[in-house]
């Protein structure tokens, strides 16, 4: 396992970067069927795949994009949500530079794990910031509001979004901003 950590570590070392080039660690976490995988290939393709494929431990993707006239690449770390997983996800914190913690507006449940997430995080990588990000809001089947997870999201002074990652809705915003809050206090101005 810490092999593989150590490997992909190397590899970002490897990415081709430029004097005007940076790459950064996203990490997505938040229960399965939530929308992670959808959010990244959303941001990458502006697409999401047709059906559901279950992440299996972690879906490493990059994504290339243009901050404050800097090349940043997205080094985004899909983490697999399912508590079968939990005993490798450790590893795969370290060097995150902030994180999304996911769930699913029409789910109550994966609302109330959202304390989990945020305590694993603050576990295994205390001072990475996050953002909560409520998604798949273009469906009807509302089962949490929008002021209670805000209300959650200042609970821990992070910032709330709503997406949708089947229409786009505030996905390339919630990069956005999630690419500034982990280039802050870098050489990169934001």
């Amino acid at each position: 396992m810490m092999r593989i950590v150590y490997s992909f570590i190397h590899l970002i070392g490897d990415i081709n970067l430029s004097i005007d080039s940076v790459a950064t660690k996203l990490i997505l976490i938040g229960d399965g069927r939530v929308g992670k995988t959808s959010l990244c290939s959303h941001l990458r393709t502006k697409t999401i795949p047709g059906t559901y494929s279950l992440t299996v431990g972690l879906n490493i993707e990059v994504h290339e994009t243009l901050f404050q006239g800097t090349s940043v690449k997205l080094v985004l770390w899909d983490l697999a949500g399912q508590n079968r997983f939990g005993c490798v996800r450790s590893d795969f914190y370290l060097g995150a530079r902030v994180a999304l913690i996911v769930f699913d507006v029409q789910n109550r449940g994966s609302f109330f794990d959202v304390k989990h997430w945020i305590r694993e995080l603050k576990r295994h990588s205390p001072n990475t910031p996050f953002i909560l990000v409520g998604n798949k809001k273009d469906l009807n089947k509302r089962e949490v509001s929008y002021d209670e997870a805000n209300l959650v999201a200042r609970e821990f002074s992070a910032q709330y979004f709503e997406t949708s990652a089947l229409e786009g809705e505030n996905v390339e915003k919630l990069f956005q901003t999630a690419t500034r809050l982990a280039l802050k206090g870098t050489a990169v101005a934001y």
